[in-house]
């Protein structure tokens, strides 16, 4: 979820020695206090905001923030535009995840592949906004999103995500990307501590209650994760190298979606409450939250006696998995990287597969010795 006004970066700074990881500090310059310029506006407002300040998953921000204003005001988003949005937050979240394979991959293995890619990429790109521009109508009619799904599978399958089975259709650049990860035995296999609806109250009361505490998220005991990985993950891990097990992930996910809006197409009757989900806050206002390409979004708004809003919270999921005692960090402390370029490389391509809402630095530097 890149920030429409100025999208800062995380910089990663990791210190080996004799090629093991054994420090790594992370660094956001990203944007604070945009949740602030939600403050004294109408409720009705919030959704359009979300969607402008946010240049990536803008879709999932506006729904996540219509739930929470819906909520704040005693309301409640009705059975029909459920059905109509979640088509939008589909296609959004399967073209963000193909966006960030395509473009974010750090090896020159798939620079080859590059220029092909982006053409398919264009192309699931224009389906996946037809598709999130018909959510967007008043008339809260699709048309034939059959159209456009197929669009969007198409491309999808041109970049390897299979129509069937877990490996990348042969000749890909997902396939290459699978390649490269499949032998790759530097991380260790670890099962994620997923972020689930089962969190959403405990999280809310947090996040009410504590300045700060969308910066720096936390849950006793844990090590939360969230996004494609947690999401598909948490009964088992593929066997697979650890960086592969990612990948496959993101591609099971974007599948995932992909049937989903054949689905909604066909018009059978789904169950949308993994998608997104809406409620009450502690003390005061509603919340909303949305299952988005890097994980749960959460949107919290409460209502002032005057009718304008009178506090917003927002907690992307970035803040989760590169928390400086998060998921990547655990994952990278201790490991036997090695020095110099292929050090860095293994760093960028687990960054990537974690994929930060914005932009990252890699720094290494060798730990002094007495």
């Amino acid at each position: 979820m890149t920030f429409a006004l100025g999208a800062g970066a995380i910089r990663i700074d990791v210190t080996v020695s004799r090629g093991q990881v054994c420090a790594v500090e992370l660094t956001g310059s990203r944007p604070q206090g945009l949740s602030r310029m939600f403050a004294g506006r109408r409720p009705e407002d919030a959704p359009v905001l979300a969607g402008q300040l946010f240049s990536l998953c803008g879709f999932s921000q506006s729904i996540a923030a219509r739930l929470a204003v819906l909520r704040a005001a005693g309301l409640a988003m009705d059975t029909d535009e459920r059905r109509t949005v979640t088509a939008g937050l589909l296609a959004e979240r399967a073209f963000e995840t193909l966006r960030a394979l395509v473009l974010h991959w750090p090896s020159p293995r798939v620079v080859n592949l590059a220029a092909t890619a982006g053409v398919h990429l264009r192309e699931a790109l224009a389906a996946s906004q037809k598709i999130i521009a018909d959510a967007r109508a008043v008339s809260r009619s699709l048309g034939d999103l059959s159209l456009p799904a197929a669009r969007l599978e198409r491309a999808a399958s041109a970049l390897g995500i299979p129509r069937q089975g877990d490996a990348p259709t042969t000749g890909t650049l997902c396939a290459a990307i699978h390649d490269e990860t499949r032998h790759e035995r530097i991380f260790r296999r670890r099962r994620p501590d997923s972020l689930t609806s089962r969190d959403d109250e405990e999280v809310l009361n947090h996040l009410v209650h504590e300045t700060g505490y969308a910066a720096l998220p936390y849950l006793a005991g844990r090590v939360a994760e969230t996004g494609a990985y947690a999401r598909i993950c948490t009964s088992a891990v593929p066997d697979e190298p650890y960086l592969a097990a990612r990948l496959l992930a993101r591609i099971e996910d974007v599948r995932l979606c992909l049937d989903l809006l054949q689905g909604i197409a066909e018009g059978e009757d789904l169950d949308l409450a993994p998608l997104m989900g809406d409620g009450s806050a502690p003390d005061a206002g509603g919340y909303g939250v949305v299952e988005c390409a890097r994980g749960r979004l959460y949107h919290q708004a409460e209502i002032g006696d005057d009718g304008l809003i009178g506090a917003y919270r927002i907690l992307a999921p970035t803040e989760w998995n590169f928390h400086p005692a998060g998921p990547f960090v655990e994952t990278l402390l201790s490991c036997r990287i090695g020095e110099g370029e292929s050090g860095r490389k293994a760093v960028s391509q687990l960054a990537a597969l974690f994929d930060p809402c914005v932009a990252f630095e890699i720094n290494m530097c060798e730990a002094a010795h007495a």
